[in-house]
């Protein structure tokens, strides 16, 4: 009970954080505010608007670097600045390192939210499905932050799981070919469609949007067995870390 105590701390720690409110709020909105005007009016080969594609890449391709928060507080309460305190405080660490990963997972995902909302609200943009979008929004969370944990976890130099997550995030946007086209190869069009959790993500909102709810759940379910796979994976590395 006393790990869950923390959980509105760690929230409201999350929340004064205004680096990270500037990252992943106040430039993923920037970004679409301008490409609103730069796409206006222009539609694909299918007659759907560009930025309403855009607009759905850029919400779920910035919760790629949501699990950088919970890297952050990690590091800086169980394996370095505060350590020592945590070492001797009455509750387990490993319980409270979860509660991270929570309170971490649910910030990201109320970002999403609210960059969801705003392009509604101010932008104009009409989301096909509203739940089904803020549920893939969760996966993508849930799913950066492990990725994040096991980085942390798995290598002692900080600044290398820094990198690594960058790699993560960015990487995940390149395969996706969402700069260039990726080359013409069997590794890169995996890692771009069902070993690409971003792709996938995109894939299951589309699929909606056409009525193909088969698809849309096959694609979703990939992210999901992602996060069953690796959540075990980051409780052993956390463990081991943390003896």
């Amino acid at each position: 009970m006393r790990v869950l105590s923390t959980l509105r701390f760690t929230l409201l720690r999350l929340m004064r954080n205004y680096i990270v409110l500037l990252l992943l709020l106040a430039v993923p909105i920037a970004l679409l505010t301008v490409f609103s005007v730069i796409l206006s009016g222009m539609v694909d080969e299918a007659g759907r608007p560009y930025f309403d594609q855009t607009a759905l890449t850029m919400v779920l391709a910035f919760q790629l670097f949501g699990g950088s928060t919970v890297m952050s507080y990690l590091n800086e309460d169980l394996f370095a600045r505060n350590r020592e305190r945590m070492t001797v405080a009455p509750f387990n660490r490993t319980l409270y390192a979860f509660s991270i990963l929570l309170a971490g997972s649910a910030f990201s995902f109320l970002l999403g939210a609210a960059i969801m909302a705003y392009t509604r609200l101010v932008l104009g943009l009409v989301w096909a499905n509203w739940g089904w979008t803020l549920y893939l929004i969760a996966l993508m969370a849930v799913l950066s932050s492990i990725v994040c944990v096991i980085f942390v976890c798995g290598v002692k130099s900080f600044s290398t799981a820094e990198r690594l997550s960058e790699v993560y995030g960015v990487g995940f946007v390149l395969l996706a070919g969402l700069f260039f086209p990726m080359p013409q190869h069997a590794v890169f069009e995996f890692m771009g469609s069902y070993g690409n959790p971003l792709t996938l993500s995109v894939g299951a909102v589309r699929a909606v949007e056409i009525g193909n709810w088969n698809e849309a759940w096959f694609q979703a379910n990939i992210v999901l067995a992602a996060i069953g796979f690796l959540f075990p994976v980051m409780l052993v590395m956390g463990r081991r870390r943390l003896r």
